[in-house]
């Protein structure tokens, strides 16, 4: 342990170049030198997590002698982005490691996030394909790389089989099996008015770039082929009223609706599992865990998924110190075995590696599903290796992420059509970026 983290350590110093894209970004900076090897380093590492992760500071402080993190708890997520913008601001008291507080490229546009490829690209081949996907705006890292849980589905396999319907393997078999189930009143999936993830899931399974950057500029496009594969899907579920509505604002109505027999299919990821053993009771025991989903004719199975990487502010004076400590947080097994939740012993699903295998069956409930943990456990490992990491949101996600659940609202309610939603929202993406001085090309 203490030799992997002094060869983080001893990487060279010196100031990274940056890139075009942080040249356009307002208030970049490049990053600072790195310390001498044997200077030992403290710093502040910010998160909102309140039982476990002092867990690992402390075993990581205890692990070698060269850095001490100082984990400075947060009251909130939102509580995180504020004080992260107002230490920005003010430069003064930047902490060293933020967990992911939104998409990469606003926190890069917003002159936040620093290039911290000379210090990742040495331990890139302990993570996953996936969290390093995720990690980067171009072809460089400006965020640690931070695993996306990848969506798998749960299937009634007692509603379908009481149907006499299979379970779809496709989307287009889902929409089949959708028509199928209508005449008993039974919804294939759940599209709430206030959710457009399935939109962004589907889209990025489908191949999709929303955002694009070259040089300086961005291209946006939410009418690409992928793009409109995926709301094709997606209209045609909802033009023959194939989907529920449910809201995720009143848990108890959701719940109770999953738990009727009246839902077929829940996409869904492992950190769900125990609230629906939880909140579930008439239909425990009929849930079975497949692949998600792929499309007709699909080159290779892929799942959804994608996370908001940390990032290394600029102004921390030690990146270094920050990328070895999220190394041993994330894909070092004293760092995962440190993670252990002092009162259930759960460890969480360990994102970042690309085999997973050793942590899914623990995190199983024992009724939830007519399968085995190790068989459901198996869904999840696949789903995981196989999740797609990254999806870019672009520089300005904050302002026009609103303006999609407003258009997807309005879809979901067969006011507009979802080509119609995406037509506005890039109207509105361009209208933004423009006021912000931001270049940008809309796709052709």
């Amino acid at each position: 342990m203490r030799s992997a983290l002094r060869g983080t350590l001893t990487l060279t110093a010196g100031l990274a170049s940056v890139a075009l894209l942080a040249a356009c970004a307002s208030g970049a900076e490049s990053a600072p030198p790195a310390p001498e090897a044997s200077e030992p380093v403290t710093i502040d590492v910010w998160g909102w997590d309140a039982e476990v992760t002092q867990l690992v500071v402390d075993a990581f402080n205890a692990s070698q002698d060269d850095i001490t993190v100082n984990y400075v708890l947060q009251a909130s997520h939102e509580a995180t982005q504020t004080n992260l913008r107002n230490v920005m601001e003010s430069k003064q008291g930047v902490p060293c490691l933020v967990t992911g507080t939104g998409p990469l490229a606003t926190a890069l546009v917003n002159g936040w996030a620093q290039d911290i490829s000379e210090y990742v690209e040495p331990v890139a081949d302990r993570f996953s394909p996936g969290a390093l996907a995720g990690a980067k705006v171009g072809d460089k890292y400006y965020g640690v790389p931070t695993g996306a849980s990848a969506q798998f589905m749960m299937v009634n396999s007692t509603t379908l089989a009481a149907n006499g319907v299979e379970v779809p393997t496709t989307w287009e078999e889902l929409v089949d099996a959708g028509k199928a189930l209508a005449p008993a009143g039974v919804k294939v999936i759940n599209l709430a008015g206030e959710d457009p993830s399935t939109l962004l899931n589907l889209s990025q399974q489908a191949g999709a770039e929303w955002f694009t950057i070259d040089g300086d500029s961005w291209t946006v496009n939410l009418h690409d082929k992928a793009t409109l594969k995926a709301a094709g899907i997606i209209q045609e579920i909802v033009d023959n009223d194939l989907n529920s509505t449910q809201t995720y604002k009143d848990r108890p109505a959701l719940y109770s609706y999953f738990d009727s027999g009246q839902l077929a299919t829940l996409p869904t990821q492992w950190w769900s599992l125990t609230g629906l053993q939880t909140n579930l009771v008439n239909s425990l025991g009929q849930w079975e865990a497949v692949d998600l989903p792929q499309f007709d004719g699909a080159k290779k199975q892929v799942a959804t998924g994608f996370a908001n990487p940390a990032i290394v502010p600029v102004g921390c004076e030690h990146p270094e110190a920050a990328v070895a400590f999220h190394t041993f947080a994330s894909v070092d097994p004293a760092g995962i075995a440190a993670s252990e939740h002092p009162e259930t012993g759960a460890i969480s699903v360990p994102t970042a590696l690309e085999d997973v295998s050793e942590y899914t069956e623990a995190i199983v409930p024992d009724n939830l599903f007519a399968q085995t943990p190790a068989e459901v456990g198996a869904v999840i490992d696949e789903a995981q290796a196989k999740v797609i990491g990254s999806f870019e949101r672009g520089p300005n996600y904050d302002a026009w992420f609103p303006e999609l659940q407003d258009q997807w609202g309005k879809f979901i309610a067969k006011q507009i059509t979802l080509e119609e939603a995406l037509a506005n929202v890039e109207a509105y993406i361009a209208t933004d970026l423009e006021s912000k001085g931001i270049d940008y090309t809309i796709a052709k």
